[in-house]
């Protein structure tokens, strides 16, 4: 199982880096970094999501501290700092079968398309090879076209409705809500 680095986390020291663009970092995050991912979180979903989520659904703020520290404790988060601010979050957690589900990709609105995503996104496959995960798979809600887009374009396939992954939690996801959840694979 991957690490948990929240609050609740043993590893709280641990720090996976990598430079991913000039004072760049990609890190696991720690428990201090829970605000800020709040804050991103909430930020790219109200600026993309509240246009395509049906208004009985959609809620503001989307996440708070509690929740970013409840999930904490089933997956990793990673983070993005550009000169030490955090301003891209990526969620990673380990299920059965070696397969990766990847969460919470979000970036600043104003921060958009400049590698952000790109960056998270390889850091946490890296990171899912290296624990032995031999696939990842993310879902989104299919009106999210530029989510969509971007899995495919890093080489995210679509599954037929039909797939089993043999993991209780994923197969229920994707049959629970078959109009309003796209799910996408992606061998390792």
């Amino acid at each position: 199982m991957i690490a948990l680095v929240m609050e609740e986390s043993p590893n709280l020291r641990r720090r996976d880096t990598i430079e991913a663009a000039g004072r760049s970092v990609v890190r696991a995050a720690c428990s201090d970094d829970g605000p800020a991912i709040v804050d991103v979180i909430n930020a790219a979903n109200k600026a993309f999501y509240r246009a395509i989520v049906p208004s009985d659904r959609y809620r503001e703020p989307f996440l708070d501290l509690r929740d970013v520290r409840a999930e904490s404790r089933r997956r990793t988060f990673y983070v993005l700092e550009e000169n030490d601010k955090i301003v891209g979050v990526i969620a990673l957690e380990a299920r059965l079968r070696a397969i990766g589900v990847i969460g919470r990709l979000y970036v600043l609105p104003s921060l958009q398309r400049k590698g952000i995503g790109t960056a998270l996104l390889s850091h946490v496959e890296g990171v899912a090879k290296q624990e032995g995960l031999r696939e990842t798979v993310v879902w989104t809600d299919p009106k999210a076209i530029w989510a969509v887009s971007f899995y495919k374009r890093h080489g995210y396939h679509e599954i037929e409705r039909t797939t089993i992954f043999g993991d209780p939690y994923i197969d229920a996801r994707a049959e629970q809500h078959p109009q309003t959840l796209l799910v996408l694979r992606k061998s390792l």
